[in-house]
């Protein structure tokens, strides 16, 4: 499927160097934006890696989407090898680069998330009328530098490497026709280091919410399953949630997330033997989306543990979260600025001290066993979920990208 080549401000080019598919929450959360920016009536061209034989259509699938007239997937052939880095980035930056650039000689919005790739855009003088905006999941120069200690690596930042990334993010800012920020503490974090700027909106991510929908009730399976999903980070939190799950012997843990072979899924699993918590739990890897619905559904509780550090501090803008609410579920987080853009302890979560895990074993207890606070908590969460759907968000971006033009 081709689009026109158009000038109308509503074409919108959005570049991300991502495997299609991918089914983190990146991936989720960059097809899912174009699919919904396509829905409202944008031109939207998706440019992506490709990584899999298999047509468009099919891996739209995976993502529980079908092909819309209004959304182009365009696959670069980038030399794409498993464990290969620097080859294909390399080959993507120069493709992407160069559709960029004639997209806004069309007039198109360059949307990105890549912030390497929106500093090139924004290098070339005069390159067109279109605006390039940019969306910052982070402070790069804050993660880069806890890198470490969030990965579990013990990597030591290069300082060369460090000014060149505060470098990008502020020619980033101060260049950009348009900066989305997930969260308001990321939006904060820009201004305190390089000040204000016009044309800002704190955009959260989203979730996929229908258009008909009826409050689900507690789920009602036994033993009760708790859920995580996603990474398994150290900065996730997974850790404390198997130590606390020790003291909730009621309860079955579910987690997706992980890839078989790495040295984070080898820690949780031995974490968990080590806890004496292999019968009770499932650990199936990464799933397509259409199984994380069906885990949602069955879920008594979903918990988000992230642990306190500068980037999580104010920056996580989890799908999983959104996606809870949108099922109806009882949530518990850690208590974090950035969670509590969104949850508010008693109301629509109950929120616990980060890395606490008696805490959040005694806050999960709670909810298992006093149905009425799980069912406030959940019924609270899905009346709100419609503020973060996928749709919303789109709205919020075009409104922005409308601005622009």
């Amino acid at each position: 499927m081709s689009l026109p080549l158009v000038s109308d401000p509503t074409e919108i080019m959005i570049l991300a160097d991502v495997r299609f598919p991918l089914e983190r929450a990146n991936g989720v959360q960059i097809v899912k934006t174009a699919a919904a920016l396509a829905r409202g009536g944008s031109r939207v061209r998706l440019v992506v890696r490709r990584s899999d034989p298999r047509p468009t259509a099919d891996v739209l699938a995976l993502f529980g989407l079908e092909p819309h007239p209004c959304l182009e997937v365009r696959r670069l052939g980038v030399l794409h090898r498993p464990g290969s880095y620097v080859l294909p980035r390399a080959s993507f930056l120069a493709r992407a680069a160069a559709a960029g650039l004639a997209a806004r000689r069309r007039g198109a919005i360059v949307f990105t998330r890549d912030l390497q790739l929106a500093d090139l855009l924004l290098r070339v003088p005069a390159a067109g009328r279109g605006a390039v905006v940019y969306e910052a999941h982070a402070v790069e120069e804050i993660m880069y530098a806890e890198r470490g200690s969030l990965y579990g690596t013990g990597e030591r930042a290069d300082a060369g490497k460090a000014r060149r990334i505060a470098g990008r993010e502020e020619r980033v800012w101060k260049r950009a026709g348009g900066f989305v920020t997930t969260t308001a503490g990321i939006r904060d974090a820009f201004v305190e280091r390089h000040g204000t700027r016009a044309s800002v909106r704190v955009i959260p991510n989203g979730c996929d919410v229908p258009a008909a929908r009826a409050f689900p009730g507690l789920a009602a399976e036994r033993p009760p399953r708790v859920l995580y999903a996603g990474q398994l980070y150290p900065w996730k939190g997974v850790d404390v949630l198997v130590e606390a799950m020790a003291a909730v012997p009621s309860a079955r843990l579910v987690i997706l997330g992980g890839i078989e072979g790495e040295a984070d899924t080898r820690r949780i699993r031995s974490l968990l033997e080590g806890h004496g918590l292999g019968e009770r739990t499932e650990m199936p890897g990464l799933v397509p989306q259409p199984r994380v619905a069906a885990e949602l559904a069955r879920a008594a509780v979903v918990v988000a543990p992230f642990l306190r550090a500068g980037m999580t501090e104010r920056h996580t803008s989890p799908l999983k979260v959104f996606e809870a609410m949108a099922a109806g579920r009882p949530i518990v987080a850690s208590d974090l600025p950035s969670s509590r853009e969104v949850l508010r302890d008693g109301e629509n979560a109950l929120l616990v001290p980060p890395g606490d895990a008696a805490a959040l074993a005694a806050a999960l207890r709670r909810v298992l066993s006093e149905a009425d606070l799980a069912r406030r908590l959940a019924s609270a969460a899905w009346d709100e979920a419609p503020r973060y759907s996928w749709d919303t968000r789109a709205r919020a971006l075009r409104e922005l990208f409308e601005e622009l033009g």
